[in-house]
């Protein structure tokens, strides 16, 4: 692997020569490749922050877009996955692409290929910024896919910003299998001179992202250090060099928005744009992030429910989610029980996901996400989880589920968990 900087975590044996399709090279490198053909419209971007990190990127692009929109600013977003339509992931001058765009888009791309393979993700990231470079915005939010060094995204020679949320385990097949081998995947979008906002991290992560930003040059901005969140009686308290503010909690459920919240806070203060407190405010309040700790009020299976219950919805799905919901569980909703219904993907750790939430949760259900192709079954999420002796029974499919656990008579909350598909299966 050809040195960057001179970082003692650049001897990772993980993706710097992957194969698709019998093509060498990175997802970057055919990406770039894919994007020269295409004219390189990455280089006809308004300034963009680049978002890397494990959880709390989508949450954290939910908060600032809310602030620069409330301050009059049309936000280029690029998220993934999308939980109903593709739409979703793009986002053109603040509006969710239409059809039409996102198939002349496609188009191009496939066009500039001219018939060499290119993966889903790198093909549709070039077709999303063929499209942002035809229409006009103020700024582009940008999230990576898997890591970020050989990520697709990773192309922009000088964003505005980079942001690194808190780093866990996650895709390890493909970024390894220890905090610092995921951590100098996710360091790969620090830039020269750029200011880099790196959020709460485990000490090894940190160790690893410091490591990287002395090495290259970042400007860091780093959680603990220069600026601080933390949770009041009446909000959130945010500080940094010049002051303390007192603002109102955010409007996402879950302690953990505290800290990604205070991402997007530190983000504003930092970019060149007319940012209010007010605007903040706002956006604290106003930003929109579904299937992260989201209460399902309406629709078929909220129905189902017996007065007094409660339906939720959660996308986390690695150990991190885990832990993040037991707290949210004990903090938040001690006041009745809470049951779950639990789906997710091949290859998920799941004694991990659930082993935080033993002893806080009732009744705990298991069943296919009928959505994602690539879903455990009910029975091999039971047969995972035997060695721990959790008390996990199958159902065929949340309205099962529901059914199931709705015959006790005492109000509870029930939470579906453990894939951003689920919500589909939800709302």
């Amino acid at each position: 692997m050809p040195k960057t900087s001179d970082s003692p975590y650049l001897t990772m044996p993980h993706w710097p020569t992957m194969l698709f399709d019998g093509r060498p090279g990175t997802p970057l490198d055919r990406t770039k490749e894919l994007l020269s053909r295409l004219g390189n419209p990455e280089k006809r971007l308004p300034p963009t922050i680049h978002v890397a990190g494990t959880n709390g990127k989508g949450s954290t692009i939910a908060f600032l877009r809310a602030m620069l929109e409330a301050a009059g600013y049309k936000c280029h977003v690029y998220t993934s996955p999308h939980l109903h339509r593709y739409n979703e992931r793009i986002t053109l001058a603040s509006r969710e692409i239409d059809d039409t765009t996102l198939f002349t888009a496609i188009e191009a791309a496939r066009l500039a290929a001219n018939g060499e393979s290119y993966s889903f993700f790198e093909g549709t990231t070039a077709a999303a910024f063929w499209a942002f470079a035809q229409t006009p915005a103020d700024v582009l939010l940008l999230e990576t896919g898997a890591g970020g060094r050989f990520d697709p995204t990773n192309v922009i020679a000088q964003p505005a910003l980079t942001i690194i949320t808190t780093i866990s385990p996650d895709h390890m097949d493909i970024l390894g299998h220890s905090l610092s081998e995921i951590a100098w995947h996710k360091a790969g979008i620090l830039r020269t001179g750029v200011p880099s906002i790196i959020s709460f991290q485990a000490e090894e992560t940190q160790q690893v992202l410091a490591a990287e930003m002395n090495a290259i040059g970042a400007i860091p901005c780093i959680y603990g250090t220069h600026w601080r969140v933390a949770r009041t009686e009446s909000g959130l308290r945010y500080s940094n060099a010049d002051g303390e503010f007192d603002l109102p909690a955010p409007n996402l459920a879950g302690p953990h928005q505290y800290v990604n919240a205070g991402n997007a806070i530190t983000a504003a203060t930092l970019l060149d744009f007319n940012i209010a407190e007010e605007h903040v405010i706002a956006g604290l309040q106003n930003a929109h992030w579904p299937a992260r700790l989201e209460h399902i009020t309406a629709g078929p299976r909220a129905s189902l429910l017996p007065p007094g219950w409660e339906l939720w919805v959660d996308g986390g799905h690695n150990m991190a989610a885990g832990h993040t919901l037991a707290a949210h569980i004990e903090e938040a909703w001690a006041d009745k029980p809470t049951h779950i219904i639990f789906g997710t993907t091949q290859g998920k750790d799941v004694p991990s996901l659930l082993a935080p939430l033993t002893g806080k949760v009732g009744r705990m259900l298991a069943i296919p996400v009928i959505s994602e192709p690539k879903s455990y079954t009910a029975e091999a999420i039971i047969t995972q989880l035997k060695p721990l002796g959790f008390p996990i029974q199958p159902a065929e499919s949340v309205e099962d589920a529901i059914e199931q656990i709705t015959r006790d008579a005492t109000p509870a909350r029930i939470l579906v968990f453990g894939s951003l598909y689920l919500r589909v299966l939800v709302a």
